[in-house]
């Protein structure tokens, strides 16, 4: 079944443009079938922040299931109601995301926020987060340039410039950090990262 990697979101093309003060939201919804039951996915994005999808189901106009994609990447985060597990969940997911895209209804747009640079050793991609559901937070991969299939993914799960879980990788934060360090400054001296009230956010 095909997958679906950070730097794409989902982003559903059934949009309603909600009038109001605040940034823009477009919202888009279709319906899927998933072993003789009906299930929804919903996205709302807002145009100045990532947005995010839910699936979810209902009996007799009552929720009795809802999960949340928090980051549009086609992974769910949490289920929020109900007592299907998060694996569970996320293989209806997947069937409805394939169905969406028979009809049509999803298209995948890249990821904006995302910083790439390299050095005579490896490639770096930093990328900021910056969720209507969640806080802001940054994810820096680094991909050797001479090891195949050689990753390694750390969150900052502030963006304040310091480490905070290695999601891919065999050392410890301390030996990512410097490199993180040192790709923060990079970017920041290229104008591609703005620092803002001790937070660091790579620009669009």
């Amino acid at each position: 079944m095909k997958t679906f990697k950070n730097k794409w979101l989902l982003l559903l093309l059934i949009l309603i443009n909600c009038r109001t003060i605040r940034p823009t939201i477009e919202i888009g919804r279709y319906m899927f079938n998933y072993n003789n039951l009906t299930y929804r996915i919903e996205s709302v994005t807002p145009s100045n922040m990532e947005g995010y999808n839910i699936l979810s189901r209902l009996e007799n106009e009552h929720i009795v299931f809802k999960a949340i994609d928090k980051e549009q990447n086609g992974t769910l985060n949490e289920v929020l109601i109900g007592d299907l597990t998060l694996k569970d969940a996320n293989a209806i997911y997947q069937v409805g995301i394939k169905e969406g895209e028979r009809l049509g209804y999803i298209k995948k747009r890249t990821f904006a926020r995302e910083y790439r640079t390299y050095d005579e050793l490896n490639n770096y991609l930093l990328a900021t987060y910056l969720l209507a559901v969640g806080d802001v937070y940054n994810k820096f991969r680094i991909t050797s340039r001479h090891i195949i299939s050689s990753e390694i993914v750390v969150i900052d799960l502030d963006a304040d410039g310091k480490l905070d879980k290695v999601e891919n990788g065999d050392m410890g934060l301390n030996f990512y950090q410097k490199y993180y360090d040192k790709i923060l400054a990079r970017g920041l001296k290229e104008m591609k990262i703005e620092k803002r009230n001790g937070t660091y956010i790579v620009l669009l």
